[in-house]
C-alpha cells in the first residue's frame, strides 16, 4: 500500500478544503519569510556599516544618536552646525594655512599692513628709522596674530587623526520629473579619496562614470557634484547634467529652490550603503549659495574672563576703524559698511548672474571666466554639520576612540576660535564627539531588536494559527471519512498504516503551504524592493535570504560549541519547523483514525 499516494488522493478529494488550508499556511509562512529577510537584510546592512570608514563623529552638542543618524545614515534633521574652524582642528598645517589666510581677519591684517607701509613711505617725517620701527612693530603684531591663528602649525588634534572629512546637510535634490527627493550632502573631495567604506577591508569608493569633483575646476569653478547610484538610476542622471539644490526639506513650506547649477562630474558605483541615495555637492560651492553664507559680527563670541566692562566698547572702536576686505568684491569696503550693515557678501557682488543659473546668452568661455574669478567663502562665515574622523592608523588597539572624545567634549576644541573677532552670530562654543559604533549598537539594543522579536512573535503566532487550520481541516473530515477508513481496514490495512496516512496528509499540506509561502514571501520582497531601497538604501532581490544566525540559539546551549557556532539562515528552518508542527497537530486526527471501529463504520 502506497501511503503517500493514498494521502495525496485524499487531499485531492477534499480539494476546496485542502486549498483553504494550504493558503492559510502559505500566508503565515509568507509573513515569516518577509519579516526575516527584509528586517534581517536591513539590519545586516546597518550593522555591517559599523566600521563606516571612520570611528569618531564630531558635531554640535545634543543627542549622540541623532548626530549619528544625521552623519551616517543622513536621517532626521541636524540639531545645529559647528564652526568651520573645528574641522581645521583635525587638519594638517598646509590645509589650515590655506584656509586661515583666506579669512576676513587675516585679510584685514594684511590690508592694515599695506596701508601702514604706504603711509610711512610718503610721510614727511618718515625716514629709515620710522620705517624700521614700524616694520618691527608690524612684525611683532603679525607674529602674535600668527601664533593665535596657528599659522604653520597643524590642528590641535591632527596628531591623533589620520583623516577628517567635513559634511554639511540641509539641502535636498528634487527630481523635476518624478518629484522624488534625495538628501544633498556638501563635502570635500577627500570624501571619495581618503574615506573608505570599511576599515577592515579598506574598500574605497569607485565611480561607474566620470570623476570626483574638484575643489575648484577650470570648467565649472566650485560648482560640481557627484551622484549616488540610486539617485542616478531613478532620476536618469548622466555626467554633464546640471542639478539645482532645494534649500530645506521639500515638504516644508519655507523650502525653496536654489538657482545655482551644479554640474554632475561623476556617478558612484553601488555600495549598498546610504551613500547610494545621496547627491554630493562640492562644499566650496555649497558655501557660496544664498542662505548658506553666515553673517559676521565685530564682537568675538569668546571673551576672556579678565576683560573689563569697557573693553568691549574700546575693541569695537578699534575694529570699526579697521577696513575689512570683502573677498567677494573687487574693491575694499570700510568696516562700518560691511559689518554694521551685515550685508551678504554673495548678494553684494556685481550683477553678473554669478550665483544664479547661468544665462543662456553667456558663452561657455564667459561662464568659465566667471567661475574662475569666484573666491571661496571666508572661514568665519562657514559652518559644517559634522566632521567624520578616523583616528591614527598607528592606534592598533583603538585606544584613541576612547581617549579623544572626552577631550573634545570637555571643550578643548574651543581654543580654535580664539584667533578671530569675526564669528558667525550663532556659532557653537563647544562640540561633542561620539563613537558611531556604540551609538548604532545602542540603537539596535534599545529599539530595533525588541521590535524584531515582537514581529517574529507575531509571525510565529500566524504560523501556529495556520497549523491549527490543518488540524481543523483533517479532524472535520474524519466523520465523513470513517467509512473510507473502515474499507481500507477491511481490505487489509492495519491501524499503523491508517495512522501513517493521516500524518502524511498533514505533512503534505504543510509542505505545500510552506513552499507556496516561501515563494510568495520572496516574491513580495522583490515587489517592494524599490520602496525598501528608497527608505533604507538596501536593495533586496528575489534570491536574497535572511542573514545566517548561529544554530545554537535554537537549542539553548544543548549543542557542542563546534555545532552551535554553525550559521544557518532562519528561512531554511521554516519548512522543517512547519512540518514538525504539522506532525504535532496531525497526531490527534491520526489517533482518531487509529481507533476507528471497523464493524460500526462499515454498517453506516
Amino acid at each position: 500500500m502506497n501511503v503517500i499516494k493514498i494521502a495525496w488522493r485524499s487531499i485531492q478529494h477534499r480539494g476546496f478544503g485542502s486549498l483553504l488550508t494550504v493558503v492559510s499556511m502559505a500566508l503565515g509562512v509568507m509573513m515569516v519569510v518577509a519579516v526575516l529577510s527584509i528586517h534581517g537584510l536591513v539590519s545586516k546592512s546597518f550593522k555591517s556599516n559599523n566600521s563606516f570608514g571612520y570611528n569618531i563623529i564630531v558635531g554640535a552638542r545634543g543627542g549622540g544618536l541623532q548626530l549619528t543618524l544625521n552623519s551616517v545614515y543622513y536621517l532626521s534633521k541636524p540639531v545645529e552646525n559647528v564652526p568651520y574652524e573645528y574641522y581645521l582642528a583635525f587638519c594638517d598645517k598646509e590645509l589650515r594655512e590655506r584656509d586661515l589666510k583666506h579669512s576676513i581677519a587675516f585679510q584685514n591684517r594684511t590690508n592694515v599692513e599695506d596701508t601702514s607701509d604706504f603711509t610711512a613711505a610718503f610721510s614727511p617725517f618718515g625716514g629709515l628709522a620710522s620705517a624700521l620701527s614700524n616694520a618691527i612693530l608690524d612684525d611683532h603684531i603679525a607674529s602674535q596674530q600668527d601664533n593665535a591663528m596657528g599659522l604653520g602649525k597643524p590642528g590641535i588634534y591632527k596628531k591623533y587623526t589620520h583623516m577628517a572629512v567635513p559634511i554639511c546637510l540641509g539641502d535636498y535634490y528634487v527630481d523635476p520629473e518624478t518629484e522624488a527627493a534625495f538628501r544633498g550632502v556638501a563635502t570635500s573631495p577627500n570624501f571619495f579619496t581618503d574615506l573608505v567604506l570599511d576599515i577592515e577591508t579598506e574598500e574605497k569608493f569607485e565611480f561607474a562614470k566620470g570623476r570626483n569633483f574638484e575643489r575648484k575646476s577650470i570648467e565649472n569653478g566650485f560648482f560640481e557634484c557627484v551622484v549616488g547610484s540610486v539617485v542616478a538610476k531613478r532620476c536618469d542622471i548622466q555626467v554633464g547634467d546640471r542639478l539645482q539644490a532645494t534649500h530645506g526639506d521639500p515638504n516644508d513650506d519655507d523650502s525653496h529652490l536654489h538657482e545655482q547649477n551644479f554640474v554632475v562630474t561623476g556617478i558612484l558605483k553601488g555600495t549598498n550603503t546610504p551613500n547610494d541615495r545621496i547627491v554630493f555637492f562640492n562644499m566650496e560651492g555649497f558655501f557660496l549659495i544664498e542662505d548658506h553664507v553666515k553673517p559676521v559680527e565685530s564682537n568675538s563670541v569668546l571673551k576672556s574672563g579678565n576683560d573689563d566692562p569697557d573693553s568691549d566698547s574700546k575693541d569695537d572702536e578699534k575694529k570699526s576703524a579697521m577696513p575689512i576686505v570683502d573677498p567677494f568684491a573687487d574693491e575694499e569696503l570700510d568696516g562700518e559698511e560691511s559689518v554694521a550693515d551685515n550685508k551678504d557678501p554673495v548678494k553684494s557682488t556685481n550683477d553678473q548672474n554669478v550665483v544664479g543659473k547661468p544665462s543662456a546668452a553667456k558663452s561657455v568661455d564667459e561662464i568659465v571666466e566667471v567661475n574662475d574669478q569666484r573666491i571661496a567663502l571666508p572661514i568665519e562665515q562657514r559652518e559644517v554639520t559634522s566632521i567624520l574622523v578616523r583616528t591614527s592608523l598607528d592606534d592598533e588597539f583603538d585606544v584613541l576612540t576612547m581617549f579623544l572624545p572626552p577631550l573634545i567634549n570637555d571643550g578643548d576644541i574651543e581654543t580654535t576660535l580664539d584667533w578671530t573677532p569675526f564669528r558667525p552670530e550663532r556659532a557653537q562654543k563647544a562640540a561633542q564627539a561620539v563613537n558611531p559604533v556604540q551609538e548604532v549598537a545602542s540603537l539596535f539594543s534599545v529599539f530595533v531588536d525588541p521590535v524584531r522579536w515582537l514581529l517574529l512573535a507575531l509571525t510565529c503566532m500566524i504560523c501556529i494559527v495556520s497549523a491549527i487550520s490543518i488540524l481543523v481541516g483533517i479532524y472535520n473530515s474524519m466523520n465523513q471519512r470513517r467509512h473510507e477508513i473502515a474499507v481500507m481496514r477491511a481490505l487489509g490495512a492495519n491501524r499503523t498504516q491508517v495512522m501513517a496516512i493521516m500524518l502524511c496528509e498533514a505533512i503534505l499540506l504543510a509542505l505545500l503551504g510552506c513552499g507556496l509561502g516561501w515563494l510568495a514571501g520572496h516574491g513580495l520582497n522583490a515587489a517592494i524592493s524599490p520602496i525598501v531601497e528608497i527608505r533604507t538604501g538596501v536593495p533586496i532581490s528575489f534570491f536574497d535570504f535572511a542573514p545566517s544566525i548561529p544554530i545554537g540559539i535554537f537549542f539553548g546551549g544543548a549543542l557542542p560549541d563546534s555545532l552551535a557556532s554553525i550559521g544557518v539562515s532562519p528561512e531554511f528552518l521554516i519548512i522543517p519547523g512547519m512540518m514538525m508542527l504539522a506532525v504535532l497537530v496531525g497526531i490527534y486526527p491520526a489517533i482518531s483514525a487509529y481507533r476507528t471501529d471497523v464493524s460500526q463504520s462499515l454498517g453506516k
